[in-house]
């Protein structure tokens, strides 16, 4: 456990001591929160605000205004969850170019502990950023005014966090695995980087999408961590909206910010969205788990 532990913390500080992965790995992130703040911020409250005017409300701008904070927050802690642990992942390629997961064959490690330190390494460096990211949303919402979060909400935000950041990790360690080049590896980041907001709804929300995409973006374990984060942070002003303004008006938000999934036909909440996110990480793990056990075979 020792060797173990000594591994996980060497690539761990690789990665931290690297500020242009730390900054890339957090690239998805501040794109929303920049276009919040450039852009989206002020066409989505002005709109939300419109539609009280059409409803025959007037006022509310403050909890229109909370909740349009917290759904950008929700988009980029489901960022945040995903690019740290892609770029953490790069330790792996890198290892693999310079010769040495070669030597790791030879040296008098057993062959299965390369492997589990960097996937230990990679959740370690996702949990230690997005926890980092976690709290500066918090302050940005606490000095924003837009606080409404409950103790449970808190709490949720962390198991959330936790549990996305162990489905990403499982499906990228498994993803990366196949690749063998820093090149390669570079285009999938510019990929992920690039879509990935639009996928998990994290610009916009997934319900302006053609229907076909709806679906699709189902089938992304980041979607479903998406989800959860809405529900906890966006919950209280939801709440706030409808017991001040407008409860149809509440009821239409939950709905158009995809704070449940439609899914077929079927409805998904809070509970099954922490199901199909947990599942997905057994599924990877397994896969994770029997990828490793035919490379070892290979090796001996």
């Amino acid at each position: 456990m020792y060797a173990l532990w000594r591994l996980t913390c060497r690539n761990w500080k690789i990665f931290i001591k690297d500020k242009a992965n730390v900054f890339f790995a957090l690239l998805a992130p501040l794109i929303v929160l920049v276009l919040y703040v450039l852009i989206l911020g002020k066409l989505q409250v002005d709109g939300l605000l419109s539609a009280l005017d059409g409803m025959g409300v007037t006022g509310g701008r403050d909890a229109v205004q909370a909740f349009c904070d917290c759904w950008m927050l929700a988009g980029a802690l489901s960022c945040a969850g995903i690019t740290v642990p892609l770029c953490a992942c790069g330790i792996m390629i890198q290892d693999r170019s310079r010769g040495i997961a070669a030597e790791y064959l030879a040296s008098p490690v057993p062959r299965w502990m390369p492997a589990l330190a960097y996937f230990c390494s990679v959740v370690l460096a996702g949990l230690f950023v997005g926890v980092i990211v976690l709290g500066v949303c918090f302050v940005w919402l606490a000095l924003a005014g837009s606080w409404y979060l409950s103790v449970l909400d808190v709490l949720g935000c962390l198991g959330t966090l936790i549990l996305s950041v162990l489905s990403s990790s499982t499906l990228l360690v498994f993803v990366v695995g196949f690749f063998k080049s820093q090149g390669a590896f570079t285009g999938l980041n510019v990929i992920v980087g690039t879509i990935l907001g639009f996928l998990i709804g994290a610009y916009m929300p997934i319900t302006y999408f053609p229907k076909g995409v709806q679906y699709f973006t189902l089938f992304i374990p980041g979607s479903y961590s998406a989800g959860l984060f809405r529900n906890c942070i966006m919950r209280g002003a939801l709440e706030q909206i409808a017991a001040t303004l407008s409860e149809p008006f509440a009821a239409s938000l939950e709905k158009e910010f995809s704070m449940k999934f439609d899914f077929f036909g079927t409805e998904l909440g809070v509970p099954a969205m922490a199901c199909v996110l947990a599942a997905s990480v057994v599924l990877f793990a397994l896969l994770l788990f029997a990828l490793s056990a035919v490379r070892l075979r290979k090796n001996q």
